[in-house]
């Protein structure tokens, strides 16, 4: 089974959207979900399982920015990028410092550039999601450990020598 993360990206120009979709079609890893529309665009994202999404600056009706405010409040572990061709200092800070974006990408992009940031940082979330699991999977099998040497005490006692071998010595 291969692991994807789900990638929304919100761009109010159609052909942006098909480009980026072009883009990642042979990706494996990625599930692509587009949206043309901001507020179309903040539904699915409290609505679904959005890993990451990928976000134009200037469109009608939300910027990029208030989009990914208002998603910050409710999904902040949610990674966020913003792709843009309306760069200045002052979005990219208050993007940075306010809202918490991890990339901003300016417009034209270069499609390696934008293919392997993207990757990259699915493969972050990917080994985040694994590692949480793992986590999960060492936790419970602590916990049977412990039921264990509740019922067995000493049972998950280890004795070893000076060299580090293990000494079993009540077997017989």
């Amino acid at each position: 089974m291969t692991m994807q993360a789900k990638v929304l990206v919100v761009d109010d120009e159609p052909s942006v959207l098909k480009a980026i979709q072009r883009i990642f079609r042979h990706s494996d890893m990625i599930h692509l979900i587009l949206s043309g529309d901001p507020v179309a665009a903040l539904n699915i994202a409290l609505t679904s399982d959005i890993d990451l999404i990928v976000t134009d600056q200037q469109m009608p009706g939300m910027t990029g920015l208030q989009l990914l405010a208002q998603l910050n409040e409710k999904k902040p572990e949610m990674v966020k990028i913003i792709l843009t061709g309306m760069a200045d200092v002052q979005t990219a800070v208050q993007a940075i410092n306010e809202v918490g974006v991890y990339k901003f990408i300016l417009k034209p992009w270069n499609n390696d550039d934008l293919y392997w940031t993207v990757v990259r940082t699915v493969e972050m979330i990917l080994m985040q999601r694994e590692k949480a699991m793992l986590v999960q999977e060492i936790s419970k099998k602590d916990a049977c450990l412990r039921r264990i040497e509740n019922i067995y005490p000493g049972i998950s006692d280890i004795k070893r020598d000076e060299d580090g071998t293990i000494v079993i010595d009540d077997l017989w």
